[in-house]
């Protein structure tokens, strides 16, 4: 036995004494072999496979636990409770040594106990060296099947392998298999062990599945980490197909991705809805087969590289979005995922269904100048505003019937649930009512009630700045805006001076008398809905954050003048982005996706038409 991991550190007669007394075990994929709270009487060493170690047993986030590694030992050595349920993730082969096994092998040669002591001191030093995964993350194997019962174009899947290629990514089918090992079975050592080979690298393997169920489809759903189901067509009313009934067996919804085929690009389309009660997946994504472009974001998000855009909230602040928008597609950014609070759930909604800017400035101009949707004041029983001008602008502009799913491209809108007091982030149901959620100004509008009773208003009273929820969604580059400022401001009022109702209303009447230049009443509010704020935000490498300067004409309750704001905003960023990656910004290249010359792939094969 050739020593991998742990078992390095080991003589090989070290290594055979151990073999000698542990028991080898060959779990399958989905068995427990560690549960939390339970008494500790063994720990493992991975042979073969990847295990999951995860503190409340669910495989939504976990820690990747590979060949070579062990798990278990410390609640072992110390006699304690084992603090991790562990799952196989796929069928592994794995050594379980127990109190009996190990106190044999240490009678035969003490020098063991060095070895597994220096194994439990460098894990407490590391902390815990073992690689999380989490839902939208990178994995270590996807896999392709069809879902539905349509068959689905022969054509995506060609495509699909040639820029997974291109990428200098491994693919496999059954085919190629065939042609590596000839005749040998699924299951024989060669094959898996080459498996978990080349499964150990950085960038995943991606198995493609056959088209119907059979071992070689039942083999790669229970290899994989991820599974892609590929439909077309609409959500079949039949009940599930064997292959998603198995998918549903092996696989939490946490580890499901959805992908629908269209035959042309289409900022909205339909029957999304149907497809996700069907078969609940974490993401779901629309590819259509009239070029590249999809295809190639789908791998993006399938390899932690999906470009993300994050808009924080800020009223008449908002155009700014747009011009920030404009200024890096005209340098040639694409983004893959949209998520805004507020005014910027607004704005990123249009680009979501595949919006420009002369779309969104027109719809900023229809739902706020047109329609004077924030200056409509009422009786304030429920709200200083009449928010049904808001509302019916909002349905005429995204559409009354439109939906959050069928968005070209994934959304987010955050908003803030007071009715279980946590932050509520709206990735389904009709589009205008995710973005009136998320722009529900506490007091100035109602909030929205959602048809299971949940109170929903301004996603900025919880986080301004989303950039920690889109990282939970997906890996990868995301560029930040937001207008949040730093504390530190003074304001030289005389509190005295502040007039009582009387002097105040007398002042209101006569235009010559001045009144104290103190803040109004929705400018505290908004102070204070931000207050809690530090914009100390889950920075990486890879995020760019900007923040614009205060534009002359934004103000926070006008929009009159949107397009001074949008403009002042595009010139701002078109500046930005020419000293960033001037200065060979890291964040920057990361959003162009630009990479060194000895790094670019390869040029691609030419493609062939599809049906």
């Amino acid at each position: 036995m050739d020593g991998t991991g742990l078992l390095q550190t080991l003589t090989a007669a070290q290594r055979e004494l151990l073999m000698a007394h542990a028991h080898r075990r060959m779990p399958r994929r989905g068995d427990v072999l560690l549960r939390a709270g339970e008494p500790s009487h063994v720990f493992f060493i991975v042979l073969r496979g990847v295990l999951a170690a995860s503190g409340n047993g669910e495989l939504t986030v976990y820690r990747e636990v590979g060949t070579g590694q062990a798990v278990g030992e410390l609640a072992f050595f110390c006699h304690g409770d084992q603090s991790e349920t562990v799952t196989a993730l796929r069928d592994c082969e794995v050594l379980e040594i127990s109190h009996l096994a190990y106190a044999h092998a240490l009678e035969a040669d003490p020098g063991l106990a060095a070895a597994f002591l220096g194994l439990v001191a460098a894990k407490l030093h590391r902390k815990d060296g073992r690689r999380e995964r989490r839902p939208g993350g990178q994995r270590r194997a996807i896999a392709f099947v069809r879902g539905g019962h349509e068959p689905v174009p022969p054509a995506f899947f060609e495509r699909l392998r040639l820029r997974l290629r291109r990428e200098g990514l491994v693919t496999l089918d059954r085919a190629v298999i065939a042609d590596r090992f000839g005749g040998r079975s699924l299951g024989d050592p060669a094959v898996t062990e080459w498996l978990d080979r080349i499964e150990q690298e950085d960038a995943p393997v991606f198995y493609f599945g056959d088209d119907g169920l059979s071992d070689w489809t039942e083999f790669c759903l229970r290899q994989a980490d991820e599974v892609v189901m590929v439909t077309s067509g609409d959500a079949p009313k039949a009940e599930l197909s064997s292959v998603e009934r198995l998918v549903e067996k092996l696989h939490p919804q946490s580890a499901c991705r959805l992908v629908r085929l269209h035959r042309r690009r289409a900022g909205i389309v339909e029957g999304t809805a149907a497809w996700l009660a069907r078969t609940p997946v974490f993401l779901h994504h629309h590819v259509s087969l009239q070029d590249n472009a999809d295809v190639d974001a789908l791998i993006r998000f399938l390899t932690g590289k999906a470009v993300g855009f994050v808009a924080g909230g800020g009223g008449g602040f908002g155009p700014a979005h747009v011009g920030v928008y404009r200024a890096f597609r005209e340098q040639g950014a694409t983004f893959d995922a949209f998520m805004g609070t507020s005014v910027g759930a607004a704005m990123l909604a249009g680009f979501a269904f595949l919006g420009e800017h002369d779309t969104l400035t027109a719809g900023t101009e229809d739902i706020f100048v047109k329609s004077r949707s924030f200056k409509r004041l009422t009786w304030p029983r429920y709200a200083l505003l009449d928010h049904k001008a808001f509302d019916d602008a909002l349905a005429r502009v995204y559409g009354p019937e439109t939906r959050v799913e069928d968005c070209w491209k994934p959304f987010f809108a955050i908003a803030t649930n007071l009715s279980d007091n946590r932050m509520e982030v709206i990735r389904s149901g009709l589009l205008w009512q995710a973005v009136r959620a998320s722009s529900a100004i506490p007091c100035v509008l109602p909030p929205f009630y959602t048809a299971d009773g949940k109170m929903l208003v301004d996603g900025g009273v919880m986080d301004d700045a989303p950039l920690g929820p889109m990282q939970q969604i997906k890996a990868g580059p995301n560029l930040v805006v937001h207008f949040g400022r730093n504390g530190g401001q003074r304001f030289n009022v005389s509190y005295a001076n502040l007039p009582g109702r009387g002097k105040l209303l007398a002042a209101l009447l006569n235009p010559r008398r001045r009144l104290p230049r103190a803040p109004r009443l929705l400018s505290i509010l908004f102070r204070t809905m931000l207050a809690h704020q530090r914009y100390d935000l889950p920075v990486t490498p890879q995020d760019l954050v900007l923040t614009p300067p205060a534009f002359a004409g934004a103000n926070v309750m006008n929009f009159d003048r949107h397009m001074e704001v949008f403009e002042a905003a595009h010139a701002w960023a078109q500046r930005e982005i020419e000293t960033r990656l001037g200065n060979n910004d890291v964040a920057t290249d990361a959003i162009f996706r630009r990479v060194a010359a000895d790094q670019a792939p390869e040029q691609a094969p030419p493609m062939q038409a599809v049906a």
